[in-house]
C-alpha cells in the first residue's frame, strides 16, 4: 500500500506544476491591464506605467513566471493587485465555505443516490421507473433555477432556512453552519443525484447477479445482511469513483450558486478577481482548485485500493 501511495504522489507533483504553469500563462492572455483596471478610466498613461512597475508587471513574462513559481513553491503566492492582501490569506478565507458546501452537497448526494439506486436495483418495476424519472429530472433542472425556487419556498414563503450568507462551524456551531449550507447543497446535489443513483443501481444489479450472492442465499443468510455486508461492498467501488467526480463537478458548479446565495466562497472571490483583473488572486485560486482536485482523486484511488486490492498492482 505504501508503494502504491508513493507512485500516486510522484504523479501528482508534476501534475500540480503543470497546472500552475498553464494557469500562469493562460492568465497572461486575458486582455486588459491590471494597473489600468485598478486606477480607472481617468488614469494617465504615466500612472498606469508607474503602477505596472511597482507591481512588477513591466518585466518580461518569463521573468514574472520564474519569480511567481519560485515563490509559490515556498508557499508565497504574492499579494492582491487591488488591495495588497496576501493571496494566501484571501484564499484561506474563501476556501473553507466552498469546501464545506461541496462536502455537504456530495454527502447528501451520496446518501440519497445510493439509497435510491439500491431501491431501484432490488425492487424492479414502479420503484425502478420512479428512481430513473427522479434522476433524469434532477439532471435536467438548472441548479440556479432550483436555487431560486428553494429560496422562495423555504426562505421567503416559509422562512425556516436562511437565504444567504455563511456561518463558521468553529465559531457559530454545527446547527447554523448546516442550515446556511442546506439550500445551496440541495440545489447543487440535484444534478448529481441521478448519476450516483444510476451508478449504484447498475453496480448493485451486477453484484446481485454474481455467483457468490446466489451461494450466500443458498446458505440461508438473511437477504438484508447479504445486501448490506456483501453486495454493497462490491458495488461501492464504482460508486466511490463517481462520488469523487461528483465532488469535483460540484466545485465547478459553485460559482453561480455562490452568487445566488451571496456565499463568501472561492466562486465569488474568483469572479470578483477576474472582473478587477486581480490576476495574482486568479492564479492562486486556480492553483488551490487544482490541489483540491488532485487530493480528491488521490483519496478516491486510496479508498478504491482498500476496497479492491487488485488496484494496488497497477
Amino acid at each position: 500500500m505504501l508503494r502504491f501511495a508513493v507512485r500516486r504522489l510522484m504523479v501528482a507533483v508534476p501534475l500540480v506544476f503543470t497546472v500552475a504553469t498553464l494557469s500562469f500563462f493562460l492568465v497572461q492572455l486575458v486582455p486588459g491591464s491590471p494597473a489600468a483596471a485598478i486606477l480607472g478610466v481617468n488614469a494617465t498613461k504615466a500612472d498606469v506605467t508607474a503602477l505596472d512597475h511597482s507591481l512588477g508587471l513591466d518585466k518580461p513574462v518569463i521573468s514574472q513566471y520564474v519569480t511567481w513559481i519560485s515563490d509559490a513553491v515556498q508557499g508565497d503566492l504574492g499579494g492582491s493587485f487591488v488591495n495588497g492582501q496576501p493571496v494566501s490569506d484571501a484564499l484561506a478565507q474563501a476556501l473553507p465555505p466552498t469546501l464545506s458546501l461541496a462536502l455537504v452537497s456530495t454527502v447528501l448526494t451520496l446518501l440519497l443516490g445510493v439509497a435510491l439506486g439500491m431501491l431501484a436495483a432490488v425492487k424492479a418495476g414502479r420503484a425502478d421507473r420512479t428512481v430513473q424519472w427522479l434522476g433524469s429530472l434532477g439532471m435536467a433542472v438548472p441548479n440556479f433555477w432550483l436555487a431560486a425556487v428553494l429560496v422562495f419556498l423555504f426562505a421567503i414563503k416559509v422562512p425556516v432556512l436562511p437565504a444567504s450568507g455563511y456561518a463558521e462551524l468553529t465559531t457559530d456551531g454545527f446547527g447554523p453552519w448546516l442550515t446556511h449550507l442546506l439550500l445551496p447543497a440541495v440545489a447543487l446535489s440535484a444534478a448529481n443525484l441521478g448519476q450516483i443513483a444510476f451508478q449504484a443501481r447498475a453496480a448493485v444489479q451486477e453484484s446481485l447477479s454474481r455467483e457468490f450472492v446466489r451461494t450466500l442465499h443458498a446458505t440461508g443468510l438473511p437477504r438484508r445482511r447479504i445486501l448490506f455486508k456483501h453486495v454493497l461492498r462490491n458495488a461501492a467501488i464504482p460508486v466511490v469513483t463517481v462520488a469523487g467526480l461528483t465532488f469535483i463537478f460540484t466545485l465547478g458548479g459553485v460559482v453561480v450558486l455562490e452568487l445566488v446565495f451571496n456565499f463568501p466562497g472561492m466562486g465569488n472571490l474568483m469572479l470578483r478577481s477576474v472582473q478587477t483583473h486581480d490576476f495574482s488572486v486568479v492564479q492562486g485560486g486556480v492553483l488551490y482548485f487544482s490541489l483540491v482536485v488532485i487530493l480528491v482523486n488521490l483519496a478516491v484511488e486510496f479508498v478504491t485500493a482498500v476496497l479492491d486490492p487488485r488496484v494496488r498492482v497497477r
